[in-house]
């Protein structure tokens, strides 16, 4: 029993933990699987682009995002916004029909290692906030907050109870949005990383 514990033990850590979720804003793409796919496969490489420049690790791969383990929230919240700023640079040059965003959750707390997955409060509580971000945007708890207020990574806004539609959580929530000027040129790192079409 006291071996089982001390293993337990082990596994167990406090983590900043992401959900992202692709969300197409045309209709027409669920339509056309080449096209889906090709969005999905894009959408992919610039997560795992960034991630790998955030020290983020990849846990699974979702239908239509990701779940990622950071070791702090300053990292994992930088990574969120820079991730939002590249998909907003990303959709004001390409055709409507291949525009998409991104919602994102992050909770800094407790999870527990298993087999190469995790598990845990900290999860649970960002796939809550990953669920109740609108598309393009990045929810947040409370201990997160507290970490990155003072960075100077974006405007942070608390939210109230009917801008969560009467959910209730055990923290409270808070909005980050990106700064509104970026001091790289996302334009040219997209192409970079992604195939860049764009319009007319």
């Amino acid at each position: 029993m006291l071996v089982a514990e001390a293993m337990q033990q082990e596994s167990m850590r406090v983590s900043a933990i992401m959900f992202t979720d692709m969300v197409e804003l045309s209709t027409q793409v669920r339509r056309d699987s080449a096209l889906d796919n090709e969005l999905r496969e894009e959408q992919r490489r610039l997560v795992r682009e960034l991630l790998s420049d955030h020290g983020g690790r990849e846990i699974k791969r979702l239908e239509d995002g990701f779940l990622v383990e950071f070791d702090g929230a300053l990292p994992a919240v930088a990574c969120a916004l820079e991730l939002q700023s590249a998909l907003c640079a990303r959709n004001e040059c390409v055709p409507d029909e291949r525009r998409v965003q991104l919602r994102i959750g992050i909770h800094l707390g407790s999870v527990v290692h298993q087999d190469g997955d995790v598990f845990g409060e900290g999860v649970n509580l960002a796939a809550r906030l990953e669920s109740l971000a609108p598309p393009g945007s990045l929810y947040v708890s409370e201990p997160v907050a507290r970490q990155v207020r003072d960075q100077g990574l974006g405007g942070m806004v608390r939210l109230g109870r009917g801008e969560l539609k009467n959910i209730r959580l055990p923290v409270p929530v808070y909005r980050i949005d990106p700064p509104g000027s970026r001091s790289r040129s996302w334009m040219a790192r997209l192409r970079e990383l992604l195939p860049i079409r764009a319009r007319g």
